[in-house]
């Protein structure tokens, strides 16, 4: 019979991954409680969040959620990192937080939206342009057509001032 607090904690589980749009799934064995939170708090300034949890109940969770496809990547003791908004920055953050930690620490794998991954393609999804890199791009791309075309009527303006001007300066001198 399962205790209240694991129903909970699966009801938890289910919940976030409905909500996520990428899931990572990691080794975490050798990584100090300090550097737990440390790497927690890289991947909440990205919009994301790391927790411990249980293989079992994340299996329960996975399968209420209809994402069974990381089951496979449930082993020893694993760290769930959440991306709720910026996947390529969550993915950095944890892939730079990794490598810098020097440490014999994995990605496993997770899931991208539906589509599973390994842990060799989270370094393609941190390369990928960040969410506000990709709006910037957006929107620089719809401003230049208009940048262009208030540059081109101020030329015009002021072509006709010159003109102006100087044919005002013709009929004062003449």
């Amino acid at each position: 019979m399962p205790t209240q607090a694991k129903v909970a904690t699966v009801a938890e589980l289910t919940e976030r991954l409905n909500r996520a749009q990428m899931l990572l799934v990691a080794n975490y064995r050798g990584l100090t409680v300090a550097e737990l939170s440390e790497l927690r708090k890289k991947v909440r300034e990205k919009g994301g969040e790391v927790i411990i949890a249980k293989n079992t109940l994340t299996r329960l969770a996975a399968r209420e959620a209809g994402k069974t496809d990381i089951e496979e990547f449930l082993g020893g003791p694993t760290a769930l990192a959440f991306s709720y908004d910026d996947i390529p920055g969550v993915a950095k953050a944890i892939d730079d937080f990794f490598k810098a930690s020097k440490k014999d620490i994995k990605i496993k794998g997770g899931l991208v939206g539906t589509s599973k991954i390994t842990g060799a393609d989270v370094e393609r999804v941190a390369k990928m342009p960040t969410r506000d890199d990709s709006l910037a791009k957006i929107l620089g791309g719809i401003n230049a057509p208009a940048s262009r075309i208030v540059g081109g009527l101020k030329g015009v303006m002021r072509n006709i001032a010159y003109i102006l001007g100087a044919h005002a300066q013709k009929g004062a001198e003449g």
